[in-house]
């Protein structure tokens, strides 16, 4: 990150040198800072800064350089007003998240337009194999990208960058051959994983869908397989069918392991799903059924399951309800899920006060003593004095950890605020010690 810091900000300097005749300029981005004070944790701060330049030349290129420096976070430890308290100046605090050129256009004269990338990388070619994202934790690759090459009826996408002191270079091709649409990707970490992933689209006939992925690693036995059907059948009946493996060894280096990416929780899994859905008056309903397995031996011997669901509108109110059958083949055990929910979507419920509710239930094997509630609310008002105020609170009775690991409250209830001149000011109280009021603003320019 650092070396590449310093290329930018030398070719920032080369790029104000052009003269103003052959250039337009504008530099733009975003500053934002939110202080609080927490009546358990004393008092503190975050600021945010990310800069754009653009630049187009009279030549018809494009360019744009992107500075994003990291959130600066202090907590007062000791009383406001010493010179101990003070979080010394900013700007020396200030630290490089990220930085890259970018710059659309040709490479010659009357050539294809391309996007070619400097710095920082921003990797999307496979949630299998290569992605990378400032939400993942994962090592930042830096070096060159190029994107939206044309070969005949192929588009490439390219990079080669470092990851610390190892080589990453990975490869994109997609395109569309009689009907049948391609994406395959190749991604080299190192000089000991080679990544790969193909996935095939196709509609070979009317109302029918099929997709199909693999995506394997050479350093390691396992691989994953996804393969699925969706079929429209007579009376506005939908069915699909799915067929999903993963071996428990498949990890490659960028694939994406959060909880919203396709390999979550699914190492050594095998499984095999059925569905149909309909539309029968004002109700929609579905049923599934899936075998699984969980012993990385291809198998589907572990368990199954059933499930029915139905949901429907009425007098502006969102209904759901489901029930799900589970098997343990091993252990012999059968369990049962029922969820119950009820949602309002915001809507103005008094001239210039809005409100927007939800309720979920879920019951385990039918017992009134194990419930699990969810519940949330908020009420938005535009009146002349109150504008721009929103309160909002939220129950849950068996809160799990978010995807961090941390935990998440029971009970948790906000007020915020935006006044006409811009300022955020809240307040945050919940029962894992968290009572805060905070003031906050973010200007763009």
């Amino acid at each position: 990150m650092k070396r590449l810091a310093v290329v930018l900000a030398a070719a920032l300097i080369a790029s104000l040198a052009v003269p103003v005749s052959a250039a337009n300029m504008t530099i733009g981005g975003a500053l934002s800072n939110e202080m609080w004070y927490d009546f358990e944790g004393g008092p503190g701060s975050s600021t945010a800064l990310e800069l754009n330049l653009n630049m187009s030349l009279t030549g018809g290129q494009d360019i744009k350089a992107v500075v994003e420096f990291a959130p600066i976070e202090w907590a007062f430890e000791a009383p406001m007003g010493s010179a101990e308290a003070a979080p010394g100046n900013l700007l020396s605090q200030l630290a490089i998240n990220r930085a890259y050129l970018e710059a659309s256009g040709a490479y010659w004269a009357d050539g294809p337009s391309v996007v070619t990338r400097l710095g920082d990388l921003d990797i999307a070619y496979s949630p299998y194999v290569m992605v990378t994202s400032s939400d993942r934790a994962v090592h930042d690759i830096e070096g060159g990208s190029i994107s939206g090459i044309v070969a005949g009826p192929v588009l490439i996408d390219g990079f080669y960058g470092w990851d610390s002191d190892r080589a990453v270079r990975g490869m994109r091709a997609r395109t569309e051959v009689a009907g049948v649409g391609i994406d395959g990707t190749v991604a080299k970490v190192g000089e000991d994983e080679v990544g790969y992933a193909a996935t095939l689209r196709m509609t070979p006939m009317q109302n029918v869908a099929v997709e199909g992925t693999y995506a394997g690693q050479t350093n390691a036995e396992g691989s994953a397989i996804r393969v699925g059907a969706t079929v429209g059948l007579p009376f506005n009946i939908t069915a699909n069918a799915a067929y999903r493996r993963t071996g428990e060894d498949f990890a490659p280096v960028y694939a994406d392991m959060s909880d919203k990416g396709p390999l979550y929780g699914e190492a050594g899994v095998t499984a095999v799903t059925a569905g149909v859905a309909t539309r029968i008056a004002a109700f929609d309903l579905s049923a599934d059924v899936e075998l699984l397995g969980t012993g990385n031996d291809g198998n589907i011997d572990d368990e199954r399951s059933v499930g029915v669901g139905a949901a429907t509108e009425f007098a502006g109110f969102d209904f759901t309800a489901g029930h799900k059958v589970t098997q343990d083949l091993n252990e012999e055990t059968t369990s049962h899920k029922t969820t119950l929910g009820i949602g309002m979507a915001e809507r103005e419920i008094l001239p210039a006060l809005k409100v927007a509710a939800s309720y979920d239930v879920t019951m385990m094997d039918f017992s009134p003593t194990n419930l699990h509630h969810v519940a949330e609310a908020s009420i938005t008002s535009d009146l002349a004095m109150l504008k721009g105020i929103k309160v909002s609170g939220r129950y849950d009775s068996a809160p799990e950890p978010d995807e961090d690991g941390n935990e998440t409250p029971r009970r948790e209830a906000k007020i915020e605020y935006t006044a006409p001149n811009g300022v955020r000011l809240g307040y945050t109280c919940n029962d894992l010690g968290t009572n805060k009021v905070s003031a906050g603003m973010e200007v763009a320019f």
